[in-house]
């Protein structure tokens, strides 16, 4: 090797201006006074993006499963997710007044990962192909969604593409990067990650996002421009990608008075919502950012989702009066009730199927997944397999596939006869 050894006239300043970045000012002047390193005490993250690179130029490529970038065209996975968009059909409320209970849908267990402790959340890819879990373990794992239908038990051929590790708490959330190359991940360890998939053999973030409160959930603009990030702190943060500067909304009224449980985009961007421990929902103008409507949405008590419909018209709450709630946004009224599922104690996370004929959810009184008929408020089923409380389901945006993620530290795939493969 023909590296060159770092100077300590090099290193001393990087440490300094690092302890600025992380909020230890006086432990960097104390630094700087101590070693009479030149220094302007200007906050930077310089040192700890070199001991990245130098983790990841060590770090051998020894990944889950082979993978090749190319399956992440940027150009192919645009085009999909259009025709997605253009075909999937939505929730329709003109048709609930006369509509009858749909057939219960035939889910099968497909495939199953395993994390080394409880799995807290699931996300999959605009486009449907790929597929991400987060833990309790600190952990991350890519799955590759083709490879879950066809799974038939050959060890090698496995699901599983890649798993990331660079948080030391819990992961919260995850959301894509619109054009599917970046997956982005918070955790109670107060920080944003986000990972370059592009890139086989990496396991760590290529660049972080460092908040003061644990992050309980992120979710990408549809640009891709901006990322939204809710925390324990009241205040909604709005990440631009690029220079990584953090906005937040300064109107104390506009704020909630608790924790942000969940915050998301709706299909265009145009608006997003967020819901709390407070008992209310928000929704806000993304241009604007100011709060343009505001729900109290299960009576005082805690909401621990929230999702917007794909035309943007209705959305779902669910909270911890065991209730789900579906609403019309412009005259802030309830459509539709689903009870059936217990939530008194978690901030459980359900999801809507891809065409939204269905709404899924863990239950606290057993181990399996309810489903409801969205247009009609009917308990369908209940779908089993876990052996403890599921925390979250997530449902792919093309098909009946879904990922449910639970304490029993596994998550489980299930689709429809017809889906599989």
């Amino acid at each position: 090797m023909n590296s060159r050894e770092v100077t300590e006239e090099e290193v001393l300043p990087l440490i300094i201006s690092q302890l600025i970045a992380y909020g230890y000012s006086t432990v960097a002047q104390s630094v700087a006074d101590a070693t009479g390193a030149a220094t302007d005490m200007m906050p930077s993250a310089r040192l700890s993006e070199l001991i990245q690179i130098a983790k990841e130029k060590n770090e051998e490529d020894d990944s889950d499963d082979d993978y090749s970038g190319k399956s992440f065209d940027r150009e192919s996975s645009r085009d999909h997710d259009m025709d997605v968009k253009m075909n999937t059909p939505g929730f329709d409320v003109d048709s609930m007044q006369n509509a009858q209970p749909k057939a219960a849908p035939e889910y099968n267990q497909l495939y199953y990962t395993q994390h080394k402790g409880p799995c807290r959340t699931a996300i999959f890819s605009a486009d449907g192909r790929f597929a991400a879990t987060g833990s309790h373990d600190s952990s991350l794992k890519l799955l590759d969604v083709n490879k879950m239908k066809k799974r038939t038990g050959d060890a090698g051929d496995k699901p599983v593409i890649r798993t990331l590790y660079d948080h030391t708490e819990q992961v919260n959330d995850l959301s894509f990067h619109p054009n599917g190359l970046v997956l982005a991940s918070c955790s109670n360890d107060q920080s944003i990650k986000l990972f370059d998939l592009s890139k086989t053999g990496v396991k760590r973030a290529f660049r972080y996002l460092q908040d003061a409160q644990p992050v309980n959930s992120i979710c990408f603009h549809p640009s891709g421009d901006f990322l939204l990030a809710g925390t324990k702190d009241a205040a909604v943060r709005v990440y631009d990608v690029k220079t990584l500067q953090c906005y937040t909304n300064s109107n104390n009224a506009d704020m909630h008075r608790g924790s942000i449980t969940q915050i998301r985009y709706s299909n265009t961007g145009k608006i997003f919502a967020t819901s709390s421990l407070d008992g209310t929902v928000r929704i806000w103008d993304s241009v604007s950012s100011q709060c343009i409507r505001t729900l109290d949405a299960h009576g005082g008590a805690a909401v621990s989702s929230v999702r917007i419909t794909n035309n943007e018209q209705y959305l779902m709450t669910s909270g911890l009066d065991s209730t789900i709630r579906l609403w019309d946004i412009s005259s802030g009224k309830v459509l539709m009730e689903y009870k059936g599922h217990e939530q008194r104690a978690q901030m459980l996370q359900p999801a809507f199927s891809y065409n939204e004929d269905f709404i899924m959810i863990g239950d606290e009184s057993s181990t399996d997944v309810v489903c409801y008929d969205t247009q009609t408020g009917t308990l369908l089923k209940r779908i089993p397999g876990h052996n403890n409380l599921v925390r979250c389901v997530a449902a792919s945006p093309t098909d009946n596939g879904i990922l449910t993620c639970s304490d029993d530290y596994r998550a489980r795939y299930f689709n429809t006869p017809a889906e599989a493969v």
